[in-house]
């Protein structure tokens, strides 16, 4: 099936391997709980329930489609009425069919040949207590039919839609329940999903044993279907309940996070949760999830509204799916085209409503994938700039760029002049490229600038952005929600991700490397970085020899700015983020914050190993450095509070590094020297005591009198003359050393570059 096909999923595979530490830095054997704890807290935190118009969202935009759609949902409503009234649907003494064992009752194919309109008549009689896989079963069948009306009504009934005006996509159930998806990282189990194939598709066939051919990927047919595969995950429970409806959220957001990371082409996304016969509907952007309320499919109200949805999605157009029209996967060259746009000081790629200047990349290698649920869905390729031909395939190419899509947050009017990272990179660019020794330290735009797509085939071209939901802070109320805005730059020299490099030794030359540019756009470009992460620092090769390239500055500022910009995010990846970005503190960030996560990287990777070659040969769990990324946001800082407060805290991670990422030396080892040097000049060497320490101090003693004023066991203090005892505020160390972090940065860059000259010597000695 050609993936070109609007609305069909690519069937391109991302280039990574599961044995190298992933995008969250964490092995496969350890991604499974976190995960699941990420799930819970995106759901309390990003889902907004019960929201009118789901299904008017996923309606197609071109108002030709939006009745086509209308008129074949009525028709199929009201003929699955009529068949339901006259086989007296809801007549208790219908049979059940056949249920196999407990053990076997999943196994095979879903559509096993049974007649659909049976299974669909037993969905709608409020049978009790119907097993899962019956409801699973019960439901697939109901899609089925309703897919085959709408391709028999396109192809047959002339009276019934435009001539013009066709189906552009069949929706279908998979063929199989209750399965693990072959490109899955995890052991889990998805109940089903739904697929997009070509409108001429022969379904019955999609379903056959004969049909199942995976050497022509038949997107239904597929023994063995992945994520790259899904238009979205369906999560079903025996019976609606609240325990039931929270753990199935739950797992739809684990397994749609997963399609985000293998479709390097989603925008948005869409979910199912089924509970009992019960169907909620989910739409998915960066910003937030929406939940449709309950549709009860055994009412006739709310089974026509669950077959319109499914007519919708037939009908829309493919951006409404949320596929990027702008990225396309070319079957024939095996490479992704990516448009990019190109906006210059004056212009902001496009005049209103006109098509957009961009320049076209290609692409067969994802350097890093959508790791997040929400958030920005960074995305970065290597890409060339000639099209590649049959000829001349790409992989017979060397990538020249960097492509970057991202979706970052943006407070200031949508119509508000050049992206602000693309104006950040020409600073930088105007100011270092007299510094010889930066070359390719940094990235220089070769394109870039906001995306824009066309919501129709013939009109206008808008500006694609999603809004933010709306502040639960009553104090913020006030404020307009900030959105989120499509943006994609291009940039080079070419980068690779830290998990190809080759040792422990090549680690820290590019770390310092990467630090010294950051010093040196703090220093002349008045620029903060304030997102350093084992995503945002690259490396390229040069005679062999590797260098540090600092990458992504989606969250930088100005630091010449007249106000200190507030953070309108937490940014990063939570293991690397600073302590005072994971609290959302006021106060201004520095380079120190920057600092504080080149720690947390070399730390990760000290004890889960840069990859296959360099990780621990038995791994195991490693509960201390998990609190980095298990319980809130709070709790992770607190964890790391901990952990640098001094020497023997940082020592219950540092123990646990593996011996290939930490060789030893005459005395000590090598990895665990540098990461308590770096911890000792960023908290323990200052003259001043509030300067040192990680965690909050406790309050003196007139303070503690003043937290329990109302406590008879303090009455004897309360009465105490406190007139001439100094009460120093709690301030904390983090705000106390932002105020003298010119001081302390470079004895940080000191002693990383200290290192890295070291290992330099070593590896010229080694190499002689």
């Amino acid at each position: 099936m050609s993936t070109n096909i609007p609305g069909c999923s690519p069937m391109q595979h991302t280039l990574e391997k599961k044995d190298t530490v992933s995008s969250s830095g964490i092995t496969s054997i350890h991604i499974s709980p976190s995960h699941r704890d990420e799930a819970t807290r995106d759901v309390e935190k990003y889902l907004e329930e019960n929201i009118h118009g789901i299904v008017d969202m996923a309606a197609p935009y071109e108002e030709a489609y939006q009745l086509a759609a209308c008129r074949v949902a009525d028709t199929i409503s009201r003929e699955l009425d009529e068949q339901l009234v006259a086989a007296g649907a809801v007549d208790s003494k219908i049979s059940s069919p056949k249920v196999a064992s407990p053990e076997a009752e999943f196994e095979g194919s879903a559509h096993s040949g049974d007649n659909y309109l049976d299974q669909i008549r037993l969905l709608c009689a409020k049978k009790p207590n119907t097993s899962k896989a019956n409801l699973c079963r019960y439901f697939m069948s109901l899609i089925r039919f309703v897919a085959c009306r709408i391709q028999e009504l396109a192809l047959t009934d002339s009276d019934m839609v435009d001539s013009n005006v066709k189906p552009r996509r069949l929706v279908l159930p998979t063929a199989q329940m209750d399965f693990k998806c072959y490109d899955a990282e995890e052991p889990e189990r998805i109940d089903f999903g739904i697929l997009s194939a070509p409108i001429d598709t022969v379904v019955d066939d999609c379903y056959s044993a004969n049909g199942a051919d995976t050497s022509t990927r038949n997107i239904a047919a597929k023994s063995n279907p992945g994520y790259v595969d899904m238009l979205l995950m369906v999560e079903v429970k025996q019976c609606m309940s609240y325990a039931n409806l929270k753990s199935a959220r739950a797992q739809l957001f684990r397994y749609t996070r997963n399609i985000y990371q293998r479709q390097h082409n989603r925008r948005l996304l869409w979910g199912m949760v089924i509970c009992g016969t019960y169907v909620q509907v989910y739409k998915f952007t960066p910003s937030h999830a929406s939940a449709s309320l309950s549709m009860d499919i055994t009412t006739s109200g709310r089974r026509r509204l669950f077959i319109q949805l499914l007519a919708n999605w037939s009908y829309c157009e493919e951006h409404i799916l949320g596929y990027d029209p702008t990225i396309s996967y070319l079957d024939d060259l095996q490479c992704w085209e990516i448009q990019v746009p190109i906006e210059d000081s004056g212009n902001n790629g496009s005049t209103a409503g006109s098509k957009p200047c961009v320049q076209t990349f290609y692409s067969n290698t994802i350097l890093v994938n959508a790791n997040r649920l929400f958030g920005r869905h960074t995305r970065c390729f290597a890409a060339v700039v000639e099209k590649p031909t049959v000829e001349r395939p790409i992989t017979s190419m060397t990538p020249t760029v960097n492509i970057k899509d991202s979706w970052p947050e943006a407070e200031k009017a949508l119509s508000d002049g050049t992206c602000y990272e693309i104006r950040q990179l020409r600073k930088i660019r105007s100011c270092l490229e007299s510094n010889a020794e930066l070359t390719n330290m940094y990235p220089v735009i070769e394109a870039g600038g906001r995306v824009h797509i066309q919501h129709s085939s013939h009109g206008d071209w808008a500006l694609d952005f999603v809004q933010c939901r709306a502040s639960k802070n009553p104090d913020e109320l006030s404020q307009p929600s900030p959105v989120r805005v499509h943006k994609r730059v291009a940039t080079s020299p070419v980068g690779k991700p830290l998990n190809k490099l080759k040792s422990v030794y090549e680690l820290i030359i590019v770390m310092a490397d990467a630090m010294r540019c950051h010093g040196a756009i703090v220093d002349e470009c008045g620029i903060l970085h304030r997102d350093i992460s084992m995503n945002n620092i690259l490396f390229t090769e040069e005679n062999g020899k590797v260098k540090g390239l600092l990458f992504d500055f989606d969250c930088a500022f100005d630091l010449t700015s007249p106000d200190n910009i507030p953070r309108t995010e937490r940014n990063g990846t939570q293991p690397f983020m600073s302590i005072g970005n994971l609290e959302g503190s006021s106060v201004p960030q520095t380079a120190l914050d920057d600092w504080e996560s080149v720690i947390y990287i070399l730390c990760w990777y000290g004890v889960f190993g840069l990859n296959s070659k360099t990780a621990p040969d038995n791994p195991v769990s490693h509960p201390e450095i998990h609190r980095w990324i298990e319980g809130d946001v709070d709790q992770m800082a607190m964890a790391k509070r901990d952990h640098l407060h001094n020497s023997e805290n940082l020592n219950d991670i540092t123990k646990d590094f593996c011996q290939k990422m930490n060789p030893r030396l005459a005395e000590g080892s090598l990895l665990s020297k540098l990461v308590h040097a770096l911890r000792y000049f960023l908290i323990d060497d200052h003259e001043e005591k509030a300067s040192k320490g990680a965690k909050m101090p406790l309050p003196d003693e007139s303070g503690v009198a003043n937290m329990f004023t109302d406590l008879e066991l303090f009455e004897e203090i309360n009465k105490a003359d406190h007139s001439n005892v100094t009460s120093e505020s709690a301030l904390d160390p983090f705000a106390a050393r932002a105020q003298r972090a010119d001081k302390i940065v470079p004895k940080l860059m000191t002693v990383l570059g200290n290192c890295s000259n070291a290992v330099k010597i070593y590896l010229a000695k080694l190499g002689s």
